[in-house]
């Protein structure tokens, strides 16, 4: 492992119920804090062996991730999950600072994920998901040898409803300290050659639920059959993860017997930003879609915590029709328009002077979008919403359209 110079901001231990976290934001980034064990008896002292503390897990937030015993090496939870564990992948992740991400979904012994068409799966109380985030000196070499844990956030689904569990990786990265308060912290990492230097911040729990509310609930935003609807190796070469959710009894319901029938979000990574410029309107409105959908259309939806602005991003939402609910010729309700006053979230043919792309493009506080869950701009992100706009060929937007 590369030597850990991150630190993180030390803001106590906490055991209260959290009614929401989880969603886009970062994480800390080496920790430091305290690790008091567990006074004797307490609930997560149970963990043995390979067996997941379940009972710890559906009813108190531990002081660290080790006491729910989710991975056999409690120093690397991106591997190697108890518990028949699964790791899975979206086919274009939510941006959070160019971290990396691990994601396993843990499922109570017997139990199985409900399909539904365009919602996240319907999950059983006892279903624990993990997501690790972890930052890579270089953005060119990734995976967890050149990495730096930051923080791992367990969504589970209790008795009452999903909550969501921070805990931030201490500075030996020996284990994860539950921290409930966010913060602030100090990183590096280098992107296409230019080091850069920001703050990677740790949501606090009312943030988590600005991004992962549904009707005032807390809910999931990446287990969708659109964003698993891909191949994965795990470990004897790629093959198709909704299949394999079905075959171990992980996934039922009415399930498309041709799995490639389902509408399925294209992969837009980093890397691929070169090929926008190439790709034909089509293939470039079905990605700008995409990504608006997984990066924004958690909050720019009906129940979101922006359904009152007027944006819908969700990707079954067809553009032709409601462009004006994608954003074209439509005004904010709730934002000045930024420095230069701007008018419409997106003016057809000109980026520059929608306010979708200047959001997008900024860090400011109170202007940059999302709100939360990053502080760096992705570059990659904004060329493919600029590529778009510009591209659009529509009547440009008029006074009348205010």
């Amino acid at each position: 492992m590369l030597t850990r110079l991150f630190s993180v901001m030390l803001l106590g231990l906490a055991s209260v119920a959290l009614t929401a976290c989880g969603g886009g934001g970062g994480g800390g980034g080496g920790g430091g804090g305290s690790e008091e064990p567990p006074p004797t008896g307490d609930v997560c002292s149970e963990a043995s062996g390979d067996e997941i503390n379940h009972h710890a897990l559906m009813q108190k937030n531990c002081p660290r991730l080790s006491d729910y015993n989710l991975f056999a090496d409690a120093a690397n939870p991106t591997t190697d999950a108890h518990g028949g564990g699964l790791r899975y992948e979206l086919t274009t992740p939510l941006f959070t600072d160019y971290t990396s991400k691990y994601r396993f979904v843990f499922l109570p012994e017997g139990e199985s994920a409900t399909y539904t068409e365009s919602e996240v799966f319907d999950f059983p109380v006892g279903t624990v998901i993990t997501k690790t985030f972890s930052l890579p000196a270089d953005t060119a070499h990734r995976g967890f040898e050149n990495e730096t844990l930051l923080e791992t956030r367990l969504l589970i689904h209790r008795e009452n409803g999903w909550v969501a569990i921070p805990y931030v990786w201490n500075e030996a990265h020996t284990d994860a300290v539950l921290k409930v308060a966010g913060g602030p912290i100090p990183s590096t990492l280098i992107h296409n050659g230019e080091q850069i230097e920001f703050n990677y911040r740790v949501p606090d729990t009312n943030q988590c639920l600005q991004c992962h509310q549904k009707d005032s609930r807390m809910s999931l935003i990446g287990p969708k059959a659109r964003l698993l609807n891909m191949n994965v190796d795990y470990g004897g070469g790629p093959e198709s993860q909704l299949q394999v959710w079905i075959n171990t009894g992980r996934l039922i319901g009415d399930i498309p017997a041709d799995l490639s029938s389902i509408a399925t979000i294209p992969a837009y990574n980093d890397e691929d930003a070169g090929l926008v410029d190439g790709m034909n309107d089509e293939v470039l409105l079905d990605t700008v879609k995409g990504y608006l959908d997984i990066n924004c259309a958690h909050c720019h939806r009906p129940g979101g915590s922006a359904s009152t602005t007027g944006l819908r991003l969700e990707y079954d939402r067809p553009f032709a029709g409601n462009e004006s609910a994608h954003g074209v010729c439509k005004t904010p309700t709730a934002y000045s328009g930024g420095p230069n006053s701007l008018s419409f979230d997106v003016v057809p043919g000109d980026a520059e002077q929608s306010i979708m792309h200047f959001r997008m493009s900024t860090n400011q506080p109170g202007d940059r979008m999302p709100e939360i869950g990053r502080m760096l701009v992705h570059q990659e992100g904004v060329a493919l919403i600029e590529a778009w706009i510009n591209r659009l060929e529509l009547p440009s937007c008029t006074p009348s359209d205010q």
